[in-house]
């Protein structure tokens, strides 16, 4: 009897640590040279569990930053602090000659209107990519700070060896930061990319057509194996927290992997897919405006 077809995984943890490791001998180039290179995040409490969540994340990157030898300042705000609190902090780094690189730790507290925030941050040291300015660059290959899980994402299709080119690519999500981003840099690759959402019309035939697909939604599960194309690229972006009948809770993406692990030619895991090479695409953009300063610097000496 056949053995039954399983897609290749896209390891994201394996693809993130090879980037980290690049990312740390250029650290070492730049500071060799007398350099500097530094994050500096600033991170708003919520006066919720969300806050928590945050700390973690911002002291897991601390981490990170410090093995690779990237400096880290956290820049922290308290419980009330409101738009122009949070507007003058981005201000004052913006007119720091010494801070190159800034991002914001989401999620903010109610009332604080995010994309004000976002379109707060210098263009040239937004290493999140989400400056609006930014993410529509992208449309005409101008920026290289493109959002973070969009570049990541295309970095594993990547990793596939599959050529972008006259591909037919669904991308189903269409969010300012995520869905639409990773749309513009597919048709930057010349692959003939459709747009969708949940709520498209016919979307599991539309899916079924996709020689890459991309699954950007936060609902657990929406994806089936019918759903997908044989051989087809899938790429799951999504993150959702489900708590089974038995209390236990656990991470999973919007595709139904161990169906679509039947039928596609590869697949990202959730987790350890697209969520930690976003984190090294992050740090890599650290890196790139770092390089770009030292040789300004060098040019003007």
């Amino acid at each position: 009897m056949p053995t039954e077809p399983h897609a290749r995984i896209i390891d994201g943890k394996d693809l993130a640590r090879l980037e980290r490791e690049g990312i740390a001998s250029r650290v070492r180039t730049v500071r060799a040279a007398g350099g500097d290179v530094r994050l500096d995040a600033v991170l708003v409490a919520t006066g919720t569990k969300a806050s928590g969540g945050s700390r973690v994340y911002a002291e897991n990157q601390a981490k990170t930053c410090d093995d690779l030898g990237i400096g880290y300042r956290l820049h922290e705000l308290g419980v009330g602090t409101d738009l122009r609190g949070v507007l003058d902090v981005i201000d004052r780094l913006n007119a720091d000659p010494s801070v190159h690189a800034i991002m914001v730790h989401m999620p903010l507290p109610k009332g604080i209107d995010q994309h004000a925030v976002k379109s707060g941050i210098d263009p040239d040291k937004d290493v999140e990519g989400v400056n609006p300015s930014n993410i529509g660059n992208i449309v005409y290959g101008r920026s290289s700070l493109a959002p973070c899980t969009a570049l990541a994402t295309l970095k594993l299709i990547d990793s596939t060896g599959v050529e972008l080119r006259g591909k037919r690519a669904v991308v189903v999500g269409s969010s300012h930061t995520v869905g639409k981003p990773i749309a513009a840099l597919l048709m930057t690759r010349d692959a003939t990319v459709i747009s969708a959402n949940q709520w498209t019309w016919g979307l599991p035939d539309l899916a079924r057509t996709a020689e890459v697909l991309v699954v950007a939604v936060g609902k657990a599960g929406l994806v089936t194996g019918e759903w997908i194309r044989p051989g087809a690229v899938v790429i799951d972006v999504g993150v959702n927290r489900i708590t089974a009948p038995d209390g236990s809770r656990s991470v999973v993406g919007d595709v139904a992997f161990d169906q679509a692990l039947r039928v596609a030619g590869w697949i990202s895991p959730v987790p350890g897919g697209v969520g930690p090479m976003t984190v090294a695409v992050l740090l890599g953009n650290v890196m790139e405006v770092a390089e770009r300063c030292a040789l300004e610097r060098r040019s003007e000496g």
